[in-house]
């Protein structure tokens, strides 16, 4: 790969090439995906979609390689009591579990996908691909109720740049539980994909949790093909970072399945989350569940866009979208954007959004109580975002979450 392949590179994207070009093997589909990033580049504002995430705008000035972490010492889990079976991606690098492979699971580390076709057009993804050494695989067997929470700890140290992939399948009428965690404090750009598919009549819960440090910049995507009289319910908690965007691209490609996509964020200082998700109806008889609250003080920012595609061929589709936003300061933002976009016509959708602050005639009721103004504040916001955590159906999982939401009341 000679000379630059992008035109007046920023420090970052010459970091990049260099990274690239001196890796020792890449595929030829690899080659591929990064001349399609050089030309498509970081996306910045004036780009729909991204126009409230400039990535541009934060990598300008970053690091020009990746660092090589020292090795750590990992903290335990918030997880760890509801043993789960841990994997760690650290910095990019698997780390498979000590344990024996359980039964009803088979994982393994393989290579990376070539490309995702849905997402050929998408620039971080396209990086991704091209940047990514090896991906972790995780398939349930078919008929399988895997009992155990499966643990992936996405934990990032440095301060240059990380990529990694997952890739999982969840096969028919089996049952799993996966949670992903994003720590770390390390000031660079991490990048995970993640390619699954709910095969028919599979039933699977995935939750993400973000607690990063203030300089990290994330870019998490979930592409998520569900199959026929699947189950797929999702719950994310992010706590935000410099610039981070948590994205989900599902699509019903079967009849008679469902999803639960609900989020919530709770940013102070000057952090920035995005959850962004696109939810393509391809096949009729499918139901989609959204519900998005944002908590945000100070100058954070809290973006949500959400998008329902309903084709023709969709018919008896029910999808509905809610984005709420609690504004604890003037200086703090929520950018909302849901969209429908329906070409059949036996259909019941709907989307709403709203924002604003907290209400003067609870915490004054509240006040009137014994509680003071902290106190009634933060049960304020604990019910606000408890509508997110309660649909939660795992014990364990939920009282992990309200404690997050807590510890983060607590510090704020």
């Amino acid at each position: 790969m000679a000379g630059s392949l992008f035109i007046n590179p920023t420090a970052f994207e010459a970091g990049l090439q260099a990274a690239f070009t001196a890796r020792s093997t890449t595929s030829e589909g690899q080659a591929a995906a990064f001349e399609r990033f050089a030309h498509l580049r970081f996306p910045n504002r004036r780009v729909e979609g991204w126009k409230w995430s400039d990535f541009n705008a934060a990598l300008r000035a970053r690091a020009l390689a990746n660092d090589e972490a020292d090795d750590i010492a990992i903290a335990p889990s918030a997880f760890a009591a509801l043993a789960p079976l841990e994997f760690r991606v650290v910095d990019g690098k698997i780390e498979l579990p000590a344990e024996e492979m359980p039964d009803g699971l088979r994982y393994g580390i393989m290579d990376p996908v070539a490309t995702i076709p849905e997402l050929e057009t998408h620039p971080i993804a396209t990086l991704n691909v091209a940047m990514t050494r090896k991906a972790l695989a995780i398939e349930v067997k078919e008929g399988a109720s895997f009992a155990r929470p499966i643990l992936i700890r996405h934990i990032n140290t440095g301060a240059g740049f990380g990529f990694a992939q997952t890739m999982l399948r969840i096969s028919a009428k089996a049952k799993a539980s996966v949670i992903e965690t994003y720590e770390g404090v390390g000031a660079g750009l991490y990048s995970h994909l993640l390619h699954m598919v709910v095969r028919d009549g599979a039933d699977f819960t995935r939750t993400v949790v973000q607690e990063t440090g203030p300089e990290t910049i994330i870019n998490a995507i979930a592409a998520v093909k569900m199959e026929e009289a699947a189950r797929f319910a999702q719950t994310g908690l992010s706590t935000g970072g410099k610039l981070s965007r948590h994205e989900t691209h599902l699509h019903f490609w079967a009849p008679d399945s469902s999803a639960t996509i609900n989020s919530a964020a709770l940013v102070s200082g000057v952090r920035h989350s995005d959850f962004t998700s696109e939810v393509l109806h391809i096949a009729p008889a499918c139901k989609a569940r959204q519900l998005h609250k944002g908590v945000a003080r100070d100058k954070a920012r809290n973006v949500f866009q959400g998008k329902f595609h309903v084709k023709r061929k969709a018919q008896k589709t029910d999808a509905r979208m809610t984005a709420n936003a609690l504004l604890l300061s003037d200086t703090a933002e929520a950018n909302h954007k849901p969209e429908l976009q329906i070409y059949a016509d036996d259909v019941e959708c709907a989307h709403g959004s709203t924002s604003g602050a907290l209400d003067a005639d609870a915490l004054f009721y509240l006040r009137q109580r014994g509680l003071d103004e902290n106190q009634a504040r933060a049960l304020l916001i604990e019910a606000f975002v408890g509508e997110v955590i309660d649909n939660v159906e795992d014990d364990g999982i939920r009282g992990v979450l309200a404690a997050r939401v807590s510890n983060w009341l607590a510090a704020s």
